[in-house]
């Protein structure tokens, strides 16, 4: 299944002796959300610390009870420097890729790179109740109630499964075999991916073989040339050049850090 790797939780010392992060997975959930995560600095910060982002294909709504704003937060196709400073009390929900035009009904590219105000997409359910909680149970109580009123209005979601059969099979996709597969002409196939997923079928491709890499490395604990093998590098200084693009460290460092 596919589940993104956030390299600063894992890897970044600076940022674990700082900042708390957490995931919670909740299984009434788990066909619409990644998880419900926090993020609290352990005191007021006297530096900035950085927190850089891998893109994931996810949309997050983000709530930042610090300065009592929601939004929702659309990933960058590239590694994002997010700057954290003074008191840090956020928490978020990671949508899965495709569930934010099945929700919403914008276009995931809208929000690509990008915030916007919570209340200008959302235009139903107002949870701005949210922000006088301060117990997280309650919090994350609060927000399952939401996502599961939203969640019982839809019925397919073809475009989720999509993402688990591409990610699956990294080495055997290419986008004139989606398309084939999926009904579309390449260009109406760019369209729909867009939509759903704020990106081509080429960088989504890229977006779930980098996730798949880490999965790999640091959960299967599989060597670096099988994995550049089983995910379709051309060779291993490819698959090195790649990893290094994403996350600034090598594979081996990622995976001597993470022990």
């Amino acid at each position: 299944m596919y589940y993104p790797k956030q390299i600063p939780y894992l890897l970044n010392k600076e940022f674990k002796e700082n900042i708390e992060y957490k995931e919670y997975n909740i299984k009434e959930l788990e066909n619409y959300c990644m998880c419900i995560w926090t993020m609290k600095s352990k005191k007021i910060l006297n530096k900035t610390i950085s927190n850089n982002i891998l893109p994931d294909a996810c949309i997050d709504i983000v709530i930042d009870f610090t300065n009592s704003t929601i939004c929702f937060a659309g990933f960058s196709k590239e590694t994002k420097d997010f700057k954290l400073d003074k008191k840090i009390d956020y928490m978020g929900v990671r949508l899965k890729p495709s569930i934010f035009y099945l929700f919403f009904n914008i276009p995931a590219d809208k929000v690509m790179d990008n915030q916007i105000q919570f209340s200008d997409i959302e235009k139903e359910i107002s949870i701005d109740s949210i922000l006088d909680l301060e117990n997280t149970k309650e919090r994350i109580k609060y927000l399952k109630k939401y996502l599961l009123k939203k969640a019982k209005e839809q019925k397919k979601m073809p475009f989720v499964e999509i993402v688990e059969k591409l990610y699956d099979n990294p080495k055997e996709q290419r986008v004139t075999d989606i398309a084939k597969e999926l009904g579309y002409n390449e260009r109406n196939l760019y369209r729909v991916f867009k939509s759903n997923f704020g990106v081509s079928p080429k960088v989504l491709l890229n977006i779930l073989r980098l996730h798949l890499c880490l999965t790999l490395m640091l959960e299967k604990k599989m060597n670096l040339i099988d994995i550049a093998l089983y995910c379709g590098f051309y060779d291993q200084s490819h698959f090195i050049k790649e990893i290094k693009r994403y996350t600034n460290i090598s594979p081996l460092k990622i995976i001597e850090d993470y022990k």
